[in-house]
C-alpha cells in the first residue's frame, strides 16, 4: 500500500455525482425554507434541520476558498 493513503482515496472519489446529490439537498432545503410557515413543528425544522445544515455549508464556504471570489 501507498504512503499516500489519503490521496488515493481522494482520487477515487465520485465528485460529479457528490456534486449532483449535495445540489439536489440544497435545492430541496431551499424549497423547505422558502415555505416554511409559522408554528411549532416548522421552528424545531428550522431549528434541527435547516439551521444547522446553513451552518455546516457557512463552515464549507470558508473552509474552501477560491481565489479571486468576491464575496
Amino acid at each position: 500500500m501507498s504512503e499516500y493513503r489519503n490521496i488515493e482515496k481522494v482520487k477515487r472519489l465520485d465528485f460529479d455525482h457528490l456534486d449532483m446529490l449535495v445540489s439536489e439537498r440544497i435545492g430541496a432545503l431551499k424549497l423547505l425554507a422558502q415555505g416554511v410557515q409559522e408554528s411549532a413543528v416548522n421552528d424545531e425544522i428550522c431549528r434541527d434541520l435547516i439551521l444547522p445544515c446553513v451552518y455546516t455549508l457557512a463552515q464549507f464556504l470558508e473552509s474552501v476558498k477560491i481565489e479571486g471570489e468576491t464575496k
